[in-house]
């Protein structure tokens, strides 16, 4: 057997079949799995930002149903809840006096 090195190729060429497939195989999943990380990061992302406009929307929907709390007990307070009276009790905010 000669000392030298073979090329790539000439060792393609005298490997088994066998280990031939494997690597051909390994190397399309090795690129299949590199597509899903890239897909799984984008969905990542996209839920991300779906999560902050869900918060937000969470924030104004909050906010507009203190609203509707404020002025149920302004105008018609008898005709609130339990619910609607604890959740209006639960956002007063003492306001303290400038001096």
């Amino acid at each position: 057997m000669s000392d030298t090195p073979k090329s790539d190729e000439a060792k393609w060429e005298t490997a088994p079949a066998a280990i031939v497939v494997s690597i051909y195989f390994a190397q399309i999943l090795e690129r299949e799995n590199a597509a899903l990380r890239q897909q799984l990061k984008d969905c990542s992302a996209a839920f991300d930002k779906q999560q902050v406009a869900l918060d937000r929307n969470s924030e104004q929907l909050a906010a507009k149903q203190a609203k509707i709390d404020a002025l149920m007990f302004e105008h018609c307070p008898e005709e609130m809840t339990e619910e609607q009276i604890a959740r209006w009790k639960k956002h007063q905010v003492v306001k303290e006096e400038k001096k």
